[in-house]
């Protein structure tokens, strides 16, 4: 008996440790793989991914994305390089929780590349789990800088205030303003249920650096000190308390901007800048504060990135990374992003292309936007603040 004990724990010994060896080969192959692909030439990354394509075992390429806009880069990049794929695209949470399912699952059926927004949700759903590979292609990267570059940033948008202008109205100054009785009502943007994005941007309110400005701008408005409520620990949790009852909340920013452009003088909105190019826009209507040399003190609206990340589990790595070289060169990028001239409102993370004509390009809206800090973020979110902004957007 005690030597067939014996054999068998050799036997289980003996399959584990080969296991081992098999794991710990495979997962060798694979970083060096990896590292052999993130440092090829252009060329040998084309024909890498050509004959990926044309495996016998290759799957479908797949590329989720919150927009739609995908689909003419994807289409370009199949005409580019005779590569085929296929775009999911849906938004916010609702794609974040395809992908953790998928991913948790260990399906074979999901994403190679995803577009991802919300520097909170992608840190704490994604990267913390190891389930994306941050890529930048070599031959770009000096291009890209490096605020850019860890996450991959392909591209910004800016969600501005933007008023209506009939009737005389001159809008705001100071985005105290906003926070008066006669706003009641008349601030429209996304509902915070359906826009994580629009609840990050409240939450960086409370950043000390950014709730000192907020405080300087209460005095310079008002011409007095500002005086905290009991439940607010600076500047910027008493603006979220005092801005969110006089907001009223719409399904989504193209609608927003339509309504926003009918409707009456002073109506402002925080809404997606590059929805001001929709036909149903009446853009005549409509003045951006940042664009008509009327900064709101001290923001005029805030800025958040769409990152690009390989799916770790990918069975197309070097598909992978040819489609993100290729969403961040020129080509690419105008194939999604400046299909006419009146593409205003997304920015890449290429510091080499250019916005067109009627907008202003990252560095401007940098200055004058609040922008992400996932490390904030991820503190603040843990600190409760989400609590806070939900307690301040019902009290209507």
């Amino acid at each position: 008996m005690k030597r067939l004990c014996s054999a068998l724990l050799s036997i289980i010994l003996l399959t584990t440790l080969t296991a081992c060896q098999q794991g710990g080969k495979s997962a060798e192959k694979e970083d060096k793989d990896s590292r052999l692909a993130d440092n090829m030439k252009l060329t040998e990354l084309v024909e890498a991914a050509q004959k990926e394509a044309k495996a016998d075992n290759a799957g479908e390429f797949m590329v989720y994305a919150p927009t739609s806009r995908i689909e003419k880069a994807m289409k370009a990049f199949t005409e580019a390089y005779g590569i085929k794929g296929s775009v999911y695209h849906e938004s916010g949470q609702d794609l974040y929780t395809k992908l953790t399912t998928e991913l948790e699952a260990k399906s074979k059926t999901t994403a190679d590349v995803a577009f991802l927004q919300d520097a909170y949700l992608l840190q704490t759903q994604m990267r913390n789990y190891n389930y994306v590979v941050n890529y930048v292609p070599k031959d770009l990267a000096d291009k890209i800088k490096e605020a850019e570059k860890k996450p991959l940033v392909c591209y910004y948008y800016n969600k501005l205030f933007i008023y209506n202008n009939k009737d005389g109205a001159k809008g705001v100054t100071n985005v105290w303003e906003l926070t008066e009785a006669a706003y009641k009502g008349k601030i429209f943007m996304k509902d915070l249920s359906k826009e994580s994005v629009n609840k990050n941007f409240l939450a960086m309110l409370t950043k000390p650096e950014i709730a000192d400005k907020l405080k300087k701008a209460y005095k310079e408005h008002f011409q007095k000190e500002i005086k905290l409520d009991e439940d607010c620990p600076n500047a910027g949790y008493q603006f979220v308390k005092n801005f969110l009852p006089n907001v009223s909340y719409g399904t989504g920013d193209g609608d927003i901007a339509t309504d926003l452009s009918n409707g009456n003088g002073n109506n402002y909105g925080l809404i997606v800048f590059s929805k001001l190019r929709d036909d149903s826009v009446n853009q005549k209507n409509l003045t951006v504060n940042a664009l008509n040399k009327q900064e709101i003190n001290p923001f005029s609206g805030f800025m958040y990135p769409m990152y690009l990340q390989i799916i770790k589990n990918t069975d197309r790595p070097y598909t992978a990374r040819l489609f993100i070289h290729f969403m961040m060169s020129k080509e690419g990028f105008e194939a999604a992003f400046h299909t006419k001239a009146k593409d205003i409102g997304t920015y890449s993370g290429n510091s080499e292309i250019n916005c067109l004509k009627g907008d202003q390009n990252l560095d401007f809206w940098k200055k004058c936007l609040t922008t992400e800090d996932p490390e904030y973020l991820a503190k603040a979110y843990g600190e409760g603040v989400l609590d806070f902004i939900t307690m301040a957007a019902s009290k209507h």
